[in-house]
């Protein structure tokens, strides 16, 4: 395990024979959900009235997977319970993750899973799988505002469009879109009454059905040659996605511009470490107006 990769508050994890396991740091760096803005869903029209000129997102939950290793059983309890200890300090843990070249301000919550391999009083290696449980209280801390534009120079372009942006240049390779964006519409159901008296229901046919609105999703590999280049891209992207009027995404193939608003990101996952590879796949859920 190398020193500094995780330092919690001034304490390098390492000197408890701690690491963060591997796929066990993602919930760190995705983004929040947004709450959702007020809304009507109008009978009459299609699509949905949304207010979106508050753009407020929800603390976040994140869990680590830490793993713990000592030779003896003495050095063992004495670092798990170091361990134990430092999270129960007053205030928030400052977490240093040096993967990501970033600290966390994060509010311990609890640990829900441990699993222990190696015995205690057995003379070989002990070893203990530890998920602990924070809560990301100000979920825009990662993100500086004033980052909009992007700063890859991929040649291959994504055919899908952020508010003028391809999102090639934000170094996303979009996997699907068309399952979504070319569903068809369905039907909202107007006026109908059920009449207990009478047989089925009595719809009124008279007029055209209204459209219903979409969830859109965006399933996406993000790529970046440097982790500069990847913060600059991930905050520009955020960015773009957290303004207080419609996202405009546009489809290339097909001309259509889909008005939506950010929901929130699913299934992120680092596909290696970042010294090796940055790598991270998402999908991005949106709602059309």
């Amino acid at each position: 395990m190398a020193l500094g990769s995780c330092i919690i508050d001034t304490v390098d994890l390492a000197a408890y024979g701690i690491f963060i396991e591997r796929g066990g740091s993602d919930d760190f760096i995705s983004f929040p959900d947004r709450r959702t803005p007020d809304r009507n869903d109008w009978a009459e029209f299609d699509g949905l009235d949304v207010d979106l000129t508050d753009c407020c997102f929800d603390a976040k939950s994140v869990k680590v997977n830490y793993v713990i290793v000592a030779e003896t059983e003495a050095t063992f309890k004495s670092h798990l319970n170091s361990f134990e200890t430092l999270h129960f300090a007053p205030g928030l843990r400052n977490v240093f993750v040096k993967e990501f070249n970033k600290t966390f301000s994060l509010r311990f919550l609890g640990f829900p899973g441990y699993k222990h391999k190696g015995g205690l009083y057995n003379p070989r290696k002990k070893t203990g799988y530890i998920t602990a449980e924070y809560s990301m209280d100000d979920p825009l801390q990662l993100f500086t505002p004033a980052v909009i534009s992007p700063v890859s120079n991929r040649t291959n372009l994504a055919q899908i469009s952020i508010n003028g942006y391809d999102l090639s240049k934000f170094g996303v390779v979009v996997q699907d879109i068309y399952s979504t964006a070319l569903q068809p519409y369905s039907a909202k159901s107007g006026m109908v009454r059920k009449i207990q008296s009478l047989n089925g229901l009595i719809a009124d046919t008279g007029v055209a059905p209204k459209k219903t609105s979409r969830q859109i999703v965006i399933e996406s590999t993000m790529l970046a040659s440097t982790l500069n280049e990847f913060w600059m891209n991930y905050t520009a992207l955020f960015n773009n996605l957290r303004i207080t009027t419609s996202v405009q995404f546009g489809v290339t193939r097909t001309g259509a511009i889909l008005n939506c608003y950010y929901s929130k990101m699913t299934n992120f996952k680092k596909e290696a470490p970042f010294s090796r590879k940055i790598k991270v796949s998402f999908n991005l859920i949106l709602q059309e107006i």
